[in-house]
């Protein structure tokens, strides 16, 4: 009885699939036409603006037993397929492979981009601004170690623009070729290392830190050194041939990382948005209380400003500010209007979908 409801639950399943492979294959035949439209007026296949609308309309129809990320999965994954009927992108990241950065990148870009890693922040910017890569993937910020500083200073010179934001969820891992109590020195990006300091001083009181470029570095690292161990992903652990010696060692379980999307045009993009500008304000009183209040009197939310040493002159700033709202409304192309009275210079880095968390 029970292996018949079984058979017949099967069958049911299997009427299901052929269904589903049917309308895939549909929709693949309509991306490859939507392809061939956008290339002959020259516009890109990567659309945030539109996958992110179809993410907020599906996702507003689930109910259990499926949830809102699983089906954020499977249509980033069906995004990227249909991207690749399109057109491939070089696409590069901050590597070794098995770093977050290229998690992050797979993602997104898992079936439309050759993946390129690249050594250092510099390198990923770089290769988008000499035209070697269409796009490139930097962190840009964590969510419990605050802004990536590197990338935002390079952001200033090279006259890139953030076409999307990705969230990913850390979950720092403990790995190592030997066991626990031999470990003398552990190794890790700046970050992760930050990230799992309690852990650390309760777990490896007497071990070394290493600062590397990476987590991938790290993995590298701790590979080829006898009593060492990294702080890095689980897929590191996979790529390098180390054991997962402790999961989610993170201090705080709440860890997601902001990932750019960066390439050298800036797309305009319809819908709901965060903007992200930079401004050097005069050396004025009141300037930044009057900057701040041009968007609170338009009507604007802020939701980031991060100030830097503009690098140019002594004690002269530079403000990262990020907005929810897009530059093609009518309030926010007035409010970079009128900031500019208040500024020495504005720079535009993008209007982009507000970012989900990927898995």
């Amino acid at each position: 009885m029970m292996e018949r409801d079984i058979d017949d639950i099967r069958k049911e399943i299997d009427d299901i699939d052929d269904k589903f492979l049917n309308l895939l294959h549909r929709r693949c035949e309509l991306s490859v036409k939507v392809g061939r439209l956008k290339g002959e007026h020259n516009k890109d296949p990567l659309d945030p603006s539109r996958e992110a609308a179809i993410l907020e309309r599906l996702t507003a129809l689930v109910h259990p037993p499926l949830q809102e990320s699983m089906v954020e999965k499977i249509f980033t994954d069906i995004f990227s397929i249909s991207r690749s009927l399109q057109a491939k992108k070089k696409v590069a990241f901050l590597g070794p492979e098995g770093s977050y950065s290229h998690q992050a990148t797979y993602a997104v870009f898992s079936q439309d981009a050759q993946l390129i890693p690249k050594k250092d922040i510099e390198s990923v910017i770089n290769e988008v601004a000499a035209d070697r890569a269409e796009l490139g993937v930097v962190p840009v910020e964590n969510s419990t170690e605050g802004m990536i500083n590197r990338t935002l200073d390079m952001m200033v010179t090279s006259r890139l623009f953030v076409s999307r934001e990705i969230m990913l969820p850390i979950r720092n891992c403990l790995l190592s070729k030997t066991s626990m109590d031999k470990i003398e020195q552990v190794f890790s990006h700046p970050q992760g290392l930050a990230q799992c300091r309690h852990w650390l001083m309760d777990n490896l009181p007497d071990a070394r830190t290493i600062e590397t470029a990476s987590t991938s570095d790290a993995a590298v690292a701790a590979a080829k050194q006898h009593n060492a161990a990294a702080i890095a992903s689980s897929l590191a652990a996979e790529l390098y041939g180390l054991s997962i010696l402790a999961e989610n060692i993170n201090d705080l379980s709440e860890n997601i990382t902001r990932f750019w999307v960066l390439s050298r045009t800036r797309n305009q993009i319809a819908g709901p948005a965060k903007t992200s500008i930079i401004v050097t304000l005069e050396n004025i009183p009141g300037a930044l209380y009057n900057a701040i209040g041009i968007f609170a009197g338009k009507g604007i939310n802020l939701t980031k400003i991060e100030s830097r040493p503009s690098k140019k002159n002594p004690w002269e700033y530079l403000f990262f500010i990020d907005f929810q709202g897009n530059l093609e409304e009518d309030n926010v192309k007035a409010a970079i209007k009128e900031i500019t009275s208040y500024t020495r210079d504005v720079i535009i880095l993008g209007s982009y979908p507000e970012g989900r968390e990927v898995y």
